[in-house]
């Protein structure tokens, strides 16, 4: 599914996508690259993309890391941090899909640790210490 969205957006502004040799297009991949160790989410093929239309304002990521700026949101931006900060932004949808997809996985998982947890540990510590191996540790991740 990401790989046709990707294609469908690539067909649509294809033409105006600057090359990466291009000042711009330099400047997202450089904040993208510092921003990405602290994302947790260095294993995804992070590709940017920078679209040549001034009147437009915005950046978004599809998943598996293909990062799309419009040139019209770089004025607003005026510094590599203002552009840091559009593109965490951006970045934590991303995030937030994949904590998504975990906690959707805890059907299973989380009654069963509460059960265990009730029967055993009254703390809760043994959930939280479940939870946190299964679900939050970037090792666990499925990207």
């Amino acid at each position: 599914m990401a790989r046709q969205i990707y294609a469908q957006i690539l067909r649509e502004y294809g033409e105006r996508i600057l090359p990466a040799y291009h000042p711009d297009s330099r400047l997202v991949h450089k904040v993208l690259n510092r921003l990405i160790p602290a994302s947790g989410l260095q294993d995804q093929e992070w590709e940017v993309h920078v679209i040549d239309d001034k009147s437009q304002k915005n950046a978004f990521v599809i998943p598996g890391g293909k990062v799309f700026v419009f040139s019209g949101i770089l004025p607003i931006c005026t510094t590599e941090s203002g552009l840091a900060a559009v593109l965490s932004h951006e970045i934590a949808h991303t995030i937030a899909h994949h904590s998504s997809e975990r906690l959707s996985q805890t059907y299973l998982v989380l009654p069963l640790a509460l059960a265990v947890s009730y029967l055993f540990d009254v703390s809760g510590q043994v959930t939280h210490t479940a939870l946190e191996y299964a679900y939050m540790r970037p090792g666990s991740r499925q990207q």
